[in-house]
């Protein structure tokens, strides 16, 4: 139940800074927007680092430098999302975006990349995706 908050959470939290994110890219533009967005959550994650105590930041030299890149990364997340909102507005964009985000998932699950633990992926798995693909042709109608 705990993940399933969490996911929700994430969700709610991702539609948010899609909106957010396009609108402040329409008065300083989009590359301005994603870095001021990865700055204040670089900001916040840093006061909420402090306020834990948390001293793992200390094994940072660690990581290896192809999972260090996900920052960069988010910068295009956010650009490409702010793009299609404007595009396509937020309900279709979020829907293709959940799509991708699902063949890439079953992709790495599937296969075991980055590290993931190798998963089954089956039949249902697919036509779950298939139909969200269907959903979002007849939001498109």
């Amino acid at each position: 139940m705990k993940g399933i908050s969490f996911a929700l959470a994430g969700g709610f939290f991702l539609t948010f800074q899609s909106v957010a994110n396009a609108t402040i890219s329409e008065g300083i533009g989009s590359w301005q927007a994603a870095a001021m967005t990865q700055l204040t959550g670089f900001v916040l994650a840093i006061l909420i680092v402090l306020i834990l105590r948390d001293r793992s930041y200390r094994q940072l030299t660690e990581v290896s430098p192809l999972y260090a890149s996900g920052g960069m990364l988010a910068a295009i997340v956010l650009f490409t999302n702010m793009t299609a909102v404007h595009i396509m507005g937020v309900t279709l964009t979020i829907a293709i975006f959940l799509i991708a985000q699902l063949v890439l998932a079953i992709a790495i699950d599937g296969r075991g990349w980055f590290d993931m633990s190798q998963k089954r992926i089956g039949r249902t798995q697919i036509v779950g995706v298939l139909m969200m693909i269907v959903g979002v042709i007849v939001l498109k109608l």
